[in-house]
């Protein structure tokens, strides 16, 4: 099966188009979008003349069979996260202001304040709110989980940058308690592929440590040992930007940019 995985769209409307023309056009079996649908950020983003959170999740319920939470629904829907990586947040959490929420966090949380306030429906956030923060799906011979970003903050709403083989072992731990061989995030808005093995004994697991990152394009994934990939996200916010395909018929994944030239042919 080849399976399309889209993150991090933030209204972008434009370049979710393109992304599922392209997904069409490479025959996937299914779309799984990984969260953080909403969140239009003003200092990066270069489309708010055509940015659409209506539209955009209007499209992604149309056509993904997964749909995740990320950190900016969260946060646009006034909802506060289950899995918090520790961080215990106050009754009163969306009542204070940025300031206030910092002070409190410690700056632990995210500050959303380059945000666009977005309009939505009740129906639409209703919607929200009853999506999962992450899922265990069967692909082919392999048990994936997908989430925005790692156990114990799978929206990634606290503002975790995991960069040590320490800080993944919870993850990985969960990865073998549920049996599963994979794990696909978004969040980190990377340009191409982050790729996280779990640790072993050697020389280069001491120096290699965290995701290693590739390049858009295919990467033919290790079969013996659990690893973690994050994909680059979809929005066009001053960075490279596309989504992946995973082939379970050779274990691989392939990150396809949006900035090259199917952004002129579609």
């Amino acid at each position: 099966m080849k399976i399309a995985v889209i993150s991090d769209i933030h209204e972008d409307i434009v370049s979710l188009k393109k992304a599922l023309k392209i997904i069409e056009i490479e025959k996937c079996d299914q779309i799984i979008c990984l969260g953080d649908i909403l969140g239009y950020p003003y200092f990066r983003g270069k489309y708010e003349s055509t940015r659409n959170a209506s539209e955009c999740i209007n499209l992604i319920r149309k056509n993904c069979s997964i749909i995740l939470s990320g950190n900016h629904d969260l946060f646009h829907i006034r909802k506060i996260p289950q899995h918090r990586s520790g961080f215990k947040f106050p009754d009163n959490w969306y009542d204070l202001t940025p300031e206030e929420k910092t002070q409190f966090s410690m700056g632990r949380v995210w500050n959303y304040s380059d945000d666009y306030a977005v309009k939505l429906s009740e129906k639409e956030i209703d919607y929200l709110k009853s999506l999962p923060e992450f899922t265990i799906k069967v692909i082919g011979e392999k048990k994936i989980l997908f989430s925005h970003y790692v156990y114990p903050n799978f929206t990634g709403y606290v503002s975790n940058k995991y960069a040590d083989d320490r800080e993944f072992k919870g993850h990985f731990g969960l990865l073998r308690q549920k049996d599963c061989e994979l794990s696909i995030c978004g969040h980190m808005h990377i340009e191409g592929l982050g790729v996280c093995y779990e640790p072993v004994a050697g020389f280069f697991p001491k120096i290699f440590k965290g995701f290693m990152y590739y390049s858009f394009g295919e990467k033919k994934l290790n079969q013996n040992r659990l690893s973690c990939i994050t994909i680059p996200a979809l929005a066009d916010n001053s960075q490279v930007n596309g989504f992946a395909i995973y082939n379970s018929m050779d274990f691989s994944i392939n990150a396809l940019s949006l900035n090259t030239n199917r952004r002129f042919i579609l």
